[in-house]
């Protein structure tokens, strides 16, 4: 193998990136043992990212002193996801090592990373071991450092292979560049960043590998149980995000856990979805008797309880972002024929041809749909034609007749034809599909921007759409609207706009970098937006301001 110095080179090869909050002497002890890494300082830096905390960080720790290149930086609160992005732009090494701040370090931590990193793809994955103290610390640590046990002994043993979605920032380390192509962390994700980075690198390319001797030892100042009830609440509802981001990835689905659930706690699972103020209740019951059983030593029986109430919580927090019982029971049967289509084998053109078909179906019903609610001339013209319907059952308002009226119709079919071909892996295909479209319709639409079915174009001409934009059912955008790369201008995180659900964007409108724009929110004709907006908001542009002209001077008339 390679020694580091040929596979690396001269100069930093880590990065060490540290996201923190209000954990000061808690991070001096990680700082402190960083500095005694068996690799030479002079080929690791640390980058520590103040997300905001009560005190300066930085002037806490202006007395410690290290070997190794330290830069501790300050931003507003704005998240963990956040933190860690700047902390990665900041860095100067070829591979990025995030570790939490409540975490402990071997001197071997840094050089066992380095071992698995065989190619520009790899991503490793560090373990986590529980800190000594462990049962010393209260029932919910307990719960979670089980679980990541069993996590890491099926690593360990090659009984499970790591996979994207099994990500954690606690102890992970990937190239840089891996890193920054797959577009980084997205600043929307408040929980489960690091589940859906993993996702998106996976996708990039990335190959996983497990490193059981680059351990960090967890432990944790957690001491509140209605944080960690909140918690749970919190996962769920980004587990749900996270799959309605990524629909093509069944393991991301919170769906996944009920068929594996205990019979007897799956029906209040089912119930936590359904009735989820209820449940709520039950959950505060049911954690006050764990920790009973705990006090008198049946930690069995009281780990068995946080698991059941994990689970409580877990789902009241998917039922609060799909929305009302009948989302929950769509989503559901979604996931189990997506699960049903991968066991049958349906991969590649099958599953592709599938997903091209119902696509641009579900297009043309949301045509209809805005149609009947804001055309009246149309509503009148499909008056007029229902009287004339032929034997057949057609008529001028069938997908046919609108694929060739509807100019805005067009453009989305091909958008599903170039969609269609590289989800079957015809990545030349795809590329041939977007000059098509820029030639026929004036639109630079990228292959890997995500329109889910359901989206409409109104006149489809003008488009600019980036590879990394993300566009929800039900969105309207008219023409010459575009949906470009950018840096956040506070974090300089890059990225490109999510538009959620029933979004309209107006004619000429421009938005751009890693901003979400809320559910139901209008965006009027020639905004320019680079800024985040919540749910059911109203962007205006500046009212043209409009003034007298001077009078006009024409030639002096002679007689």
């Amino acid at each position: 193998m390679a020694s580091f110095d040929e596979r690396f080179g001269p100069g930093l090869w880590v990065s060490v990136v540290i996201a923190t909050y209000n954990r000061q002497d808690i991070l001096r002890r990680l700082l402190e043992q960083l500095d005694d890494q068996t690799i030479d300082a002079s080929h690791y830096e640390v980058i520590a990212v103040d997300d905001g905390s009560k005190e300066d960080t930085r002037a806490r720790l202006a007395d410690l002193k290290t070997r190794y290149a330290l830069r501790i930086d300050r931003q507003t609160n704005s998240g963990a996801a956040v933190a860690r992005q700047r902390g990665v732009e900041l860095a100067t090494g070829k591979v990025i090592v995030v570790v939490d701040d409540d975490m402990q370090v071997r001197p071997t931590f840094l050089e066992k990373h380095l071992e698995k990193h065989v190619s520009d793809t790899t991503v490793v994955l560090g373990r986590l071991r529980p800190d000594a103290k462990l049962a010393d610390m209260p029932l919910f640590e307990r719960f979670y450092a089980r679980v990541l046990a069993e996590k890491a002994e099926a690593f360990a043993a090659g009984k499970e292979q790591v996979r994207g979605h099994h990500l954690y920032t606690g102890n992970v380390s990937f190239p840089r560049k891996l890193f920054l192509e797959a577009g980084g962390f997205d600043a929307q994700f408040r929980a489960l960043e690091d589940e859906e980075l993993g996702i998106r690198l996976e996708k990039a390319g990335a190959t996983f590998a497990f490193a059981n001797e680059a351990e960090s030892l967890h432990g944790s100042d957690w001491t509140s149980m209605k944080a960690w009830m909140a918690r749970a609440y919190r996962d769920g509802v980004y587990q749900a995000k996270v799959s309605r981001k990524h629909p093509d990835h069944p393991e991301s689905s919170p769906w996944r856990h009920l068929p594996n659930l205990n019979p007897v706690s799956r029906p209040f699972m089912a119930l936590s979805l359904a009735a989820p103020a209820a449940t709520s209740l039950l959950a505060g019951a049911a954690i006050r008797t764990a920790a009973a059983f705990d006090k008198v030593g049946l930690e069995p029986v009281a780990i068995a309880g946080a698991t059941f109430v994990y689970g409580i919580q877990y789902y009241r927090g998917v039922r609060q972002e799909t929305g009302g019982v009948g989302d929950v029971m769509r989503e559901y049967r979604e996931f189990k024929r997506g699960i049903a289509l991968l066991r049958s084998g349906e991969r590649g053109d099958a599953s592709a041809w599938r997903t091209l078909t119902e696509g641009i179906r579900e297009d043309h019903r949301m045509i209809r749909f805005y149609a009947d609610k804001y055309d009246a001339r149309e509503r009148e013209e499909e008056d007029r034609s229902t009287a004339t319907v032929t034997a057949t059952g057609g008529s001028a308002f069938s997908l046919a007749g609108d694929a060739v009226k509807k100019i805005g119709f067009q453009l989305m079919i091909a958008y599903r034809v170039m969609r269609f071909f590289r989800q079957a892996g015809l990545g030349l295909g795809a590329q041939f599909m977007s000059r098509s479209i820029r030639h026929a319709f004036a639109s630079d639409v990228h292959w890997d921007a995500e329109l889910e079915p359901g989206v409409v174009i109104v006149h489809g001409f003008g488009l600019a759409i980036s590879y990394a934009a993300k566009v929800r059912a039900g969105c309207i955008l008219f023409q010459n609207v575009t949906l470009g790369f950018g840096n956040d201008p506070e974090t300089k995180q890059p990225g490109a706009p999510l538009l959620e659900r029933n979004v309209h964007v107006g004619i000429g409108a421009t938005l751009y970098g890693p901003i979400v724009v809320g559910e139901g929110t209008k965006i009027m004709a020639g905004c320019v937006l680079s800024r985040s907006v919540p749910a059911r908001s109203i962007v205006e542009a500046p009212v043209p301001q409009v003034g007298a002209r001077a009078p006009a001077r024409g030639p002096t008339n002679r007689v």
